[in-house]
């Protein structure tokens, strides 16, 4: 037992020492960073960078060595740029200067968080684990895991490093996308505390700026605190959707309601302290973006304006088109913000003439988007669906496509409440909770990217200017497969904006007021993150008990172990819980036009499961359960007793009694 537990761990520590190391050279040789951030910084470099590598390589060469490619590119482009060395400096090449209490605490960040995460199954699993696991089969850039003749342009960054968790280290798939989130979600908290820390000079803002990375969100749970007859005005001015619809008849009632998700741990989360537009970090790490995104951000930040010659602008260029992989809406943003500079400074200097420094920032901009329109991705399916229209070519249909109209009045998207006018008070009022106090932030906000423009700090002037602007997205719907609350991400911005400089505006603003304005800071902040810390302190109670998903259990692990990518790779697997047999053996179904519209004609398969119409459909394998086979008439169950399936593998539980059962369908005509 231990021999195997070394050949599964070993590899995987190999494999991240290499782009650790790697990403450490990088950072020293690239960036000009205080010794107190090149570590944790070159980590994120090495592991973002070895992420975005293994996605391009996995597209010409198999997964697995795509995987040690990618690490020892890593390394390899590391060395290299170290060099040349003077004499007697190989000590130096090997000095990194680590900071034990930075590695412990980022150590108990990710272990808390990974085991919160296996606790729960919430956001999304049905559609995360079946991307992670395809993925992990080599299929790059993933096909849609319920109709593989669809390519599933999604931000599936995260999901990579998961599926090289489950190659590397022979990981379940849930095991390892809890695992990818875990420790992206830690790392990118303390990378967002060592930039405050720098900004402010101070250790105790760096720790307010990390728990604001953790915690901050909206603060719906306000209206708890208003006289019933205030919460039945609101209530019958909001019209609720989605999870929030499943909550309660109105807002008044789902205010006091459990939060109508899946997968949630053994106490619900309740209604009023989760948000539909301004969501927690600590929740919505568990979502299919992950904490990857943040890592990103996190370097960015602290290396935009730290530059060491053109190593810092190939090395920004790639993780630009790494983030665009991670996020699309952040990257394009900031493409547009650095348009919206570019005019600012136009009109400012009354010159085209850009100054050198932005002119550079085009340079690296200019090759992340080239990258971004091929490698896979929302925006290349976006891409490629544009150029069949031009060329009128024909193209393999993409799952996510993006419609955009105006919109009046001007509203703000809730996910759960659905549009807030802002011209109807008691809905703006509502939409102000949503968004909670930190929008207070927005004047300083303001003047810093008014300082950053005049500076030439490009980067944060960008981030600032475009997230202002995207006020405008108030007067715009979106209609889409993902559904109308993939608006909320691209409103979002302004407060994700807020959020991230909120800490150190303050701070610097704050530092020399009275101490009675600072105390009203510090209760801004602990209002805005009170939510947040509920809703940890909720899902720290599924911590001790780890699931595999809300649809599966012990019989799939067993299943996925003796056949997980071990059936032919074109096979097609009839599931009657659909998004489960991709999961278990690394194989797309054929069930759905998108994750909520189901196709009539696998529905009727569903009712009626003969063996022949299942493979006449394009089925090679059915995987059957207790639930679904007791669901059935006795006489269809009696045809498929003694029909042309082949029984592969039964898998059985006496308590509570449950069974799974592969067929083989290929010899049914």
């Amino acid at each position: 037992m231990l021999s195997k537990t070394l050949t599964e761990v070993l590899p995987v520590a190999l494999w991240a020492a290499l782009w650790t190391v790697g990403g450490w050279w990088l950072v020293r040789r690239a960036f000009h960073l205080r010794p107190n951030e090149q570590a944790l910084a070159g980590l994120g470099v090495g592991l973002i960078l070895q992420t975005w590598l293994a996605n391009l390589l996995a597209q010409i060469t198999p997964l697995l060595p795509a995987c040690w490619l990618a690490a020892a590119t890593v390394f390899v482009l590391g060395l290299a740029l170290s060099f040349p060395l003077q004499r007697d400096s190989w000590r130096e090449l090997f000095s990194i200067q680590i900071r034990p209490l930075q590695w412990i605490t980022l150590a108990l960040l990710a272990y808390v968080f990974i085991v919160v995460g296996r606790g729960l199954a919430i956001l999304d699993d049905y559609q995360n684990l079946p991307i992670v696991s395809l993925i992990a089969t080599g299929d790059i850039p993933p096909r849609f895991a319920l109709d593989p003749k669809v390519s599933f342009s999604y931000h599936y960054f995260t999901a990579l490093f998961a599926a090289q968790l489950v190659q590397l280290g022979n990981l379940y798939v849930w095991t390892a996308l809890d695992v990818a989130r875990g420790f992206g979600f830690a790392l990118s908290i303390l990378l967002t505390g060592l930039w405050v820390q720098r900004i402010t000079g101070n250790m105790l803002a760096a720790y307010l700026g990390g728990l604001m990375a953790t915690f901050a969100g909206g603060t719906r749970w306000l209206l708890l605190i208003f006289p019933q007859s205030i919460i039945e005005r609101i209530s019958a001015q909001v019209q609720m959707i989605g999870s929030g619809a499943g909550s309660g008849e109105n807002l008044a009632a789902a205010l006091l309601n459990p939060w109508a998700s899946f997968g949630g741990g053994p106490y619900p989360f309740p209604f009023a302290y989760v948000n539909g537009f301004n969501a927690t970090p600590v929740m919505t790490y568990h979502a299919g973006a992950g904490g990857l995104p943040g890592v990103i951000g996190g370097v960015l930040f602290l290396a935009h304006n730290r530059w060491h010659g053109w190593r810092a602008g190939v090395l920004l260029s790639a993780l630009l088109a790494a983030s665009a992989l991670a996020n699309e809406v952040t990257f394009a943003t900031l493409g547009l913000g650095y348009l919206l500079v570019i005019l600012l400074e136009a009109l400012r200097r009354r010159s085209l003439r850009l100054p050198p420094s932005l002119a550079r920032w085009l340079g690296i901009l200019l090759p992340a988007g080239v990258i971004s329109l091929f490698q896979g991705g929302v925006i290349t399916g976006l891409a490629q669906g544009w150029l069949a229209k031009l060329s009128g070519a024909a193209s393999g249909p993409a799952y996510f496509d993006f419609k955009f109209s105006l919109f009046w009045p001007p509203a703000v998207l809730s996910s759960h409440l659905g549009y807030l006018t802002l011209t109807n008070p008691w809905q703006a009022f509502l939409a102000l909770l949503e968004i909670g106090p930190i929008i207070i932030v927005l004047p300083l906000v303001i003047v810093w990217g008014s300082k950053a423009l005049r500076y030439q700090r490009w980067f944060e002037a960008s981030l600032i200017g475009i997230s202002i602007a995207s006020l405008v997205l108030s007067f715009v719907e979106l209609s889409s497969k993902a559904g109308i609350t993939a608006l909320t991400r691209a409103q979002g911005m302004i407060v994700g904006i807020c959020s991230s400089f909120a800490v150190p505006a303050l701070w610097l603003w704050g530092r020399k007021r009275s101490e009675g304005l600072k105390i009203w800071i510090g209760l801004l902040l602990f209002i805005t993150m009170l939510g947040g810390m509920v809703l940890f302190g909720i899902q720290m109670i599924a911590a001790p008990l780890p699931v595999y998903s809300n649809f599966l259990n012990q019989l799939d692990a067993q299943a996925t172990r003796d056949y997980w990518n071990r059936l032919e790779p074109q096979a097609l697997i009839f599931d009657p819980v659909d998004h489960r047999a991709p999961v278990v053996f690394g194989r797309p179904t054929d069930s759905s036009l998108g994750l909520y519209t189901r196709k009539p004609e696998w529905e009727k398969l569903v009712e009626d499961p003969v063996p022949s119409k299942l493979h006449a459909y394009g089925f090679d394998y059915a995987y059957l359960d207790l639930k679904y086979w007791d669901s059935l008439p006795i006489e269809t169950q009696k045809m498929l007793e003694t029909s042309c399936m082949r029984l592969i593998r039964e898998y059985k539980q006496e308590f509570p009694p449950d069974f799974r059962r592969l067929y083989n369908l290929q010899e049914c005509q």
